[in-house]
């Protein structure tokens, strides 16, 4: 696998956390900064700190042999004038497009990951229409840019996750398995995580849910008291 010279040496903690897949037969993926840190924010200064931030997790993910890191795509706000928030997706699109060219350079895929539709935001990857206009006007290769497929967020979104299987197929690269009630993001235990998975056919999941007991409670195929 080609890596940059300026690859990452690895410290303790990245060592730990190879043996720690290594022993496990597990593999890694990375989430890229998300909390208060967005790529279309219209402060120059701040949306620089977010590409920095994903450079960064960029570099752990290359140290560490990561599958992917995993990004979001942002979204605008319903309040704003059309005027900012066509300038907030254009900052977006340059962000991801700047992350992108830095995961060619470490050679680790940058994964941008469907999120839910909220009140008062309107994200620019929570439908298949929305994201695939957006990585055009990314405009970068799929060798590099993929996705993420997050099953939860689709259903919190009121879309089928299959819509997004139906439309990118194999540039999806990792999957985020989590279930929910349709009305919020809710992270709750998937019964059926193995079928969901085998349907969307991403080379690496997650189960993303709120405990290990949860996750437990789904590999084991105990749920309320019942079988998966």
């Amino acid at each position: 696998m080609r890596r940059s010279s300026g690859r990452p040496q690895v410290s303790a903690q990245t060592a730990a956390l190879q043996a720690l897949a290594d022993r496990h037969e597990l593999t890694d993926t990375v989430h890229a900064p998300h909390v208060d840190c967005t790529p279309g924010n219209l402060n120059e200064t701040h949306r620089k700190a977010f590409v920095s931030g994903v450079r960064s997790s960029l570099e752990l993910a290359s140290s560490i042999d990561a599958s992917g890191v995993v990004v979001h795509g942002g979204a605008i706000r319903t309040q704003y004038p059309d005027r900012v928030n066509r300038h907030s997706r254009e900052q977006a699109v340059s962000s991801l497009r700047e992350c992108a060219r830095y995961a060619e350079e470490v050679d680790v895929p940058l994964c941008v990951e469907n999120q839910r539709d909220r009140d008062g935001k309107r994200r620019h990857t929570a439908t298949p229409d929305r994201l695939e206009s957006f990585l055009d006007d990314v405009g970068f290769g799929a060798e590099y840019l993929r996705l993420t497929l997050d099953v939860g967020h689709a259903k919190a979104t009121g879309v089928d996750y299959e819509a997004f299987v139906d439309r990118f197929e194999a540039r999806i690269h990792v999957a985020h398995l989590h279930d929910n009630d349709g009305t919020g993001d809710d992270h709750d235990p998937l019964p059926s995580f193995r079928e969901v998975a085998a349907s969307v056919g991403a080379p690496y999941n997650v189960l993303e849910m709120k405990s290990l007991a949860d996750i437990d409670r789904c590999v084991g195929g105990e749920i309320d008291g019942g079988t998966a």
